[in-house]
């Protein structure tokens, strides 16, 4: 909030004025200012210049930046924090909007055929009034494999394209299947599946990881108008969740389109990353046409966008049966197919990219698919030395206990998504039964890779999830349901410290977007990207972490959120 000054300025005519800096455009008083610099130590205030910071320090010392333009915010106790940094969101690619059917967080079969008759009622998009949408839940249907006939029954007329919250199984009904020229004969790579009736072979309307592109290339192109709606409604959001940095996997220049019109038009809040992919996000064969693709990226590459990191995806997910283990799934010819690539291809993919200064960001859930991921950077550093590229893997559902260090010895930043590092749905109903429960427990091991010199990085993989870094730091201390604060505990051994998750969406989230010397911390010289929390984190039972709210999200020194109304 903005007050008067002038008891302060009286104060300050106490002391050695004459010598005080020029007065501070921002200065924010009062605050449990968290600064995640070296020393992880503790301020009272920050004074901001020019989107910089100019002052970090007590109340007492920070009255000599006070003048009687300053816009003093008085946090009245408040924590402050280095803005958040996701470093693995399918958020700037666009949100679902009223013109989506949305399935998101929908949480029963009953539920979803309600949202679905709901959805009938949308014009669609395109000629044919495509309906498209998705976020259903995997759990929800046997082997995560829905059927087309709620669909067929709803839509007879109309093509239907609904992607799950897990992004890796398309739910399409029988108009979409013939107008993809999908039948009995259709085939495709080892990297798809194409769900199949055993006895009639006709496609049932669920389709696995590249099989979805099938489907998805011939659905209509969105306009500018609406992407750009779109992502202006992602930042919003981002901004709503205290988040000024992103990390956006599988950009393809259509996508990258939006982002370059607001960023040109000053519109862009936010800084980002963008992990190139000439297939968008989808799965599917990764072949030497990326190092043409690639070759443009400088004319994409704006202030607060970077774009010098690849999208590689090594599997599919556990769910579905797409992601090749070292030990057999529990289900009956799960997990026979190939990998999507021979080792020496990933050696020479990470070494070629490694070489023409890119970042890997590598997508492996699998502990088989993990393996080769880290085989492939193995390569890639005996072939190049010890390159400062900030290469990372995201998922990393299962890991091999011997496979654990060497993310700290190849210097690859593990990023997690650790709001799913409790027992949920997924894993109850899916990852038990497909895996049983001991490999299950050993899910998504944070604090093995952490404590043996692993960087932790933080990222939500929304859509999949929900974009609050909050609810992943509790569940990655609690190891349980951060909304109930209930259920079965996955694995409390895997339990990490605040700290520890701090640092993952702050300074190891500037530090693998090569921003580290510029945020990340609360630091003189850093840029000043904040988030205001209405209560001091530390000071609070673990369980309340995620209850707390932002009030605030400061970008370049500008309230871009101003707390709920």
């Amino acid at each position: 909030m903005r007050f008067t000054c002038g008891a302060l300025l009286a104060a300050c005519a106490l002391t050695a004025c004459e010598s005080r800096p020029r007065d501070a455009e921002r200065v924010f008083v009062n605050g449990a200012v968290y600064t995640v610099d070296a020393s992880r130590s503790w301020a009272e205030a920050v004074a901001v210049n020019d989107g910089h910071i100019v002052f970090v320090g007590s109340n007492q010392d920070a009255r000599v930046w006070i003048g009687e333009e300053t816009e003093v915010s008085d946090l009245g106790g408040q924590m402050l924090l280095p803005g958040f940094h996701d470093s693995h969101a399918h958020v700037l690619m666009g949100v679902l909007t009223e013109q989506n059917c949305d399935l998101l967080r929908v949480a029963t079969l009953e539920e979803i055929e309600a949202v679905l008759q709901e959805c009938t009622r949308l014009d669609g998009f395109g000629e044919d009034g495509w309906i498209i949408g998705g976020g259903w839940g995997e759990w929800l249907f046997d082997l995560s494999s829905p059927d087309k006939a709620l669909l067929d029954q709803l839509f007879p007329e109309r093509p239907v394209y609904l992607e799950s919250s897990f992004g890796h199984s398309a739910w399409v009904n029988s108009v979409a299947l013939d107008k993809a020229g999908i039948h009995r004969e259709t085939v495709v790579g080892d990297d798809g599946v194409i769900v199949r009736d055993p006895e009639t072979g006709e496609a049932t309307g669920a389709l696995h990881d590249a099989a979805m592109m099938l489907v998805k290339r011939i659905t209509p192109d969105m306009t500018m108008g609406f992407r750009l709606d779109s992502v202006r409604k992602a930042i919003t959001m981002l901004h709503e969740h205290g988040i000024t940095a992103v990390i956006e996997p599988g950009l393809d220049e259509a996508l990258i389109a939006p982002l370059l019109v607001l960023s040109d038009s000053g519109q862009f809040d936010v800084r980002a990353l963008a992990s190139l992919s000439p297939i968008s996000w989808q799965p599917g064969v990764f072949d030497d046409g990326i190092y043409e693709f690639i070759e443009q990226r400088d004319k994409w590459r704006r202030p607060n966008l970077d774009v010098d990191s690849v999208k590689i995806y090594m599997d599919g997910v556990i769910e579905a049966g797409t992601s090749p283990l070292l030990e057999p799934y529990l289900v009956e010819e799960w997990g026979t197919g190939p990998f999507f690539y021979t080792q020496e291809k990933v050696n020479e993919y990470f070494t070629r990219l490694d070489a023409m200064g890119l970042q890997v960001h590598t997508h492996a859930i699998g502990d088989a698919a993990v393996r080769m991921a880290l085989d492939g950077y193995e390569a890639m550093r005996k072939a190049n030395g010890m390159s400062d590229n900030r290469h990372h893997i995201t998922h990393l559902q299962l890991i091999h206990e011997d496979d654990r260090p060497r993310f700290g010895e190849l210097r690859v930043g593990a990023t997690f998504q650790a709001l799913w590092a409790y027992p949920d749905e997924a894993a109850l109903d899916l990852d038990v039964p497909i895996l049983g429960k001991d490999r299950a427990w050993q899910m998504y091991p944070i604090r093995s890779v952490h404590e043996s010199g692993g960087r932790i990085n933080g990222g939500s993989d929304y859509w999949v999830t929900d974009l609050n870094p909050l609810l992943a730091i509790e569940a990655a201390v609690t190891r349980q349901d951060p909304w109930t604060n209930a259920g079965e505990i996955l694995n409390e051994d895997e339990r990490v410290d605040l700290a520890t998750m701090i640092d993952a969406y702050t300074i190891n989230g500037a530090y693998t977007m090569k921003l580290e010397d510029r945020q990340g911390s609360i630091e003189v010289g850093k840029r000043a990207d904040l988030v205001v929390l209405d209560r001091n984190l530390f000071e609070i039972d673990p369980y309340e972490i995620s209850d707390a709210n932002v009030t605030m999200t400061v970008f370049d020194g500008r309230t871009v959120y101003p707390g709920p109304e």
